[in-house]
């Protein structure tokens, strides 16, 4: 690999497309891996798992896709779900496309995943172009502005909300619970997701970001790779 190419990992699967021809094309280094979730990894907090309108249908029907997007979403911060076609000619696959709506809307408000509709390959390499390059570098992945000057509460707050996936009424609500950003910090995942706002994906991400090293975060990523 030449030094300061983009790497993106890919399920071995997706290699009978040609999305993966179309990465290469973009200069982006292919790493071939059999991956048990998703189909593409662009850094350890985001993947997206891609199917064509056709799989998506049969992948509801057979009891299949809520078990993959459930593995995503639990597994990675950032989890998308991309719907390769003509998502307008859905109606050709079922009776009633009502039933489509209904799975979407769960996925979106049970799993927090992000749908995205791409008409092509094309498109879809594009998307995963796109990811790879708004995605946090090495040099401020673990960037943090210095707060301004707060009150002591609001400093407490701005502590917390730097954790991943917390805002300000979750960070206050936290406080509430555990009284100090230490215990919150010493909390356990099962602990921790019992807060509102927090779940037991945020839970377990804010674990692996307080109990990893950083030096074994970074090769998380390298040894995929390897």
């Amino acid at each position: 690999m030449m030094e300061g190419m983009v790497s993106i990992i890919v399920d071995s699967r997706e290699s009978k497309s040609n999305i993966p021809n179309l990465l290469k094309s973009m200069n982006i280094n292919v790493i071939f891996k059999f991956l048990e979730i998703g189909d593409y990894i662009i850094n350890p907090e985001t993947a997206v798992e891609r199917k064509s309108v056709n799989d998506f249908v049969h992948s509801l029907f057979d009891g299949r896709l809520f078990h993959q997007i459930e593995q995503l979403s639990s597994s990675y911060v950032n989890a998308f779900l991309v719907i390769e076609g003509n998502y307008n000619k859905v109606e050709f696959y079922v009776r009633n496309p009502k039933a489509i709506q209904c799975a979407i809307a769960s996925l979106l408000m049970n799993y927090k995943v992000k749908l995205v509709n791409s008409s092509s390959e094309d498109e879809t390499a594009l998307f995963l172009y796109c990811l790879l390059n708004v995605a946090p570098s090495k040099k401020d992945k673990y960037f943090i502005k210095h707060a301004k000057k707060k009150d002591f509460f609001g400093q407490q707050v701005y502590l917390i909300s730097s954790l991943p996936g917390i805002g300000y009424k979750t960070a206050v609500n936290l406080l509430k619970h555990f009284g100090t950003p230490k215990n919150i910090f010493l909390a356990s995942v099962e602990e921790l997701s019992k807060v509102p706002g927090v779940g037991l994906k945020r839970a377990r991400m804010i674990r692996l970001i307080l109990d990893t090293n950083v030096e074994l975060y970074e090769r998380f990523f390298e040894k995929l790779s390897e």
